[in-house]
């Protein structure tokens, strides 16, 4: 085969070709394969060379180095043109804390995480506590200026001095009196003019003209008052009326103080498991604050003192001690939801956590019947019943009173109350509680089951008898 220096073969030959020497040069290398051609290359053209591994690596250095330079100047330049733009803000949440320690010892205290507001400046935040406000706190602030200690006094020949004011639904177990608060031995010479206090208890700010809700059996009997606002002011008022029935009444102080009314919430806001904070005078002490849940609602009770009617009330574990009457039970919006009435006790004088709160619109429903001259008497139905043994909740009537509303209305024995005015019935006790709190004369519509059939009878309510407190 030729080897001509023109032979572009001469000069690169990976199969083997004689490189050097004359063409008839024994060689040790295999023979070779022949070869056939396919196609030339045209002279002049240099021939395929493969790329250099090295030079491809040392190019794409260059690139990269070269977009790294770029994105350095773009960073210095966005330095530079975006000097007055603010920072933004970052805000990290941690997660929640895991605290050990070695048995035997307590824990370290961790300090809680608290996001300072963004337009506070570094120096505003480090001056500033690092610690939340408890719930409870925050209520009290809101309440507490709208509760106050109400003292009834004694005007001629009054009663003698009454026990404690808090009502009891266990009638055993006898309280002690007042006085027994008091230290023995003679009283101080001078004290023979004093007013006598008749009755102790809290009470709400209505409005600021002076007008404050208490319970009924605070003032008694009592026809003026004495009262001491949270900053500490005494005022001497008047009783303006009474609702004995629901332990309802309504009292007026005259003070140049400006006065916090309190912000009332509705019953229907109120929800069982929600926080529940008492404020009032246990006692005398004025401007305690106690906390728990409520525990129940619509809770009918009555209150076992008087002329008392069965009222829908609100049940709490709130701490609550003769002196708290008329105070204030609210949510922790530092809203009021009831005003708190009486325990329930073991034979005991103490709080066991069982108490109770008329709730805050039934309360101002028979204020502004008080204020507007209206009657605070009761509703009256005319059934005698009882709840059922099985089957459907609701109150069933055994008799019907003659020439009654209920009688009037075609009522009859055996029919299972279950709706008064879309209101649920799930007792009997519950059909006296709402319809002894309705007005006289207000027409309300009851949905009956008779004999397995849904009726609806309209019933226009009357006046409660005396005698007929213990029924609907």
């Amino acid at each position: 085969m030729s080897n001509e220096p023109d032979d572009p073969r001469s000069e690169w030959d990976p199969l083997g070709w004689e490189l050097e020497g004359p063409a008839n040069q024994t060689s040790n290398l295999p023979v070779p394969r022949a070869v056939e051609v396919v196609a030339s290359v045209p002279p002049g053209d240099p021939p395929y060379r493969s790329r250099n591994p090295a030079v491809t690596m040392l190019a794409v250095s260059v690139l990269l180095a070269v977009f790294g330079l770029v994105g350095i100047g773009i960073g210095v330049g966005s330095v530079f043109f975006n000097q007055d733009t603010p920072t933004p803000e970052v805000v990290v949440v941690s997660g929640p804390q895991v605290v050990s320690a070695s048995p035997g010892q307590p824990p370290a205290l961790q300090a809680p995480l608290v996001v300072p507001p963004a337009d506070q400046s570094p120096a505003e935040q480090s001056t500033e506590s690092a610690i939340p406000v408890d719930p409870v706190v925050e209520v009290a602030r809101a309440v507490t200026p709208s509760v106050v200690l109400i003292e009834a006094i004694a005007t001629g020949d009054e009663a003698e001095i009454p026990e404690f004011d808090l009502p009891r639904i266990d009638p055993e177990g006898e309280l002690p009196p007042r006085n027994d608060l008091e230290p023995p031995g003679e009283e101080p010479d001078g004290l023979e003019d004093r007013p006598l206090i008749v009755g102790q208890g809290s009470g709400i700010i209505y409005d600021a003209s002076g007008h404050i809700l208490t319970n009924a059996h605070v003032v008694g009997d009592a026809e003026a008052v004495r009262v001491q606002l949270a900053d500490g002011t005494r005022a001497g008022g008047v009783v303006v009326g009474t609702a004995p029935a629901i332990d309802v009444a309504l009292v007026k102080v005259d003070t140049d103080v400006a006065l916090t009314p309190a912000v009332f919430a509705d019953r229907s806001t109120v929800e069982v498991g929600q926080l529940a904070v008492a404020v009032g005078s246990p006692f005398g002490l004025q401007q305690s604050v106690t906390s728990g849940i409520v525990s129940a609602v619509g809770r009918a009770i009555r209150e076992g003192t008087g002329e008392s009617a069965f009222v829908e009330m609100i049940q709490t574990d709130a701490p609550i001690n003769p002196g708290n009457s008329g105070g204030a039970l609210a949510n922790r919006f530092g809203q009021v939801i009831g005003m708190n009435t009486l325990i329930q006790t073991d034979g005991s004088v103490g709080n066991i956590g069982l108490g109770f709160a008329i709730p805050s619109d039934i309360a101002l429903n028979i204020a502004q019947r008080i204020l507007a001259g209206e009657s605070t008497e009761l509703g009256f139905l005319g059934v005698s019943g009882t709840d059922p043994e099985i089957g459907h909740p609701g109150a069933l009537v055994l008799q019907v009173h003659e020439d009654t509303p209920a009688d009037r209305a075609g009522l009859m024995a055996g029919d299972l109350i279950v709706l008064i005015d879309s209101e649920v019935v799930s007792t009997f006790t519950e059909l006296a509680a709402k319809v002894q709190f309705r007005v006289p004369g207000t027409e309300v519509e009851l949905e009956v089951v008779r004999d397995d059939e849904r009726i609806t009878l309209t019933v226009v309510i009357g006046s409660l008898p005396v005698e007929e407190l213990e029924d609907g």
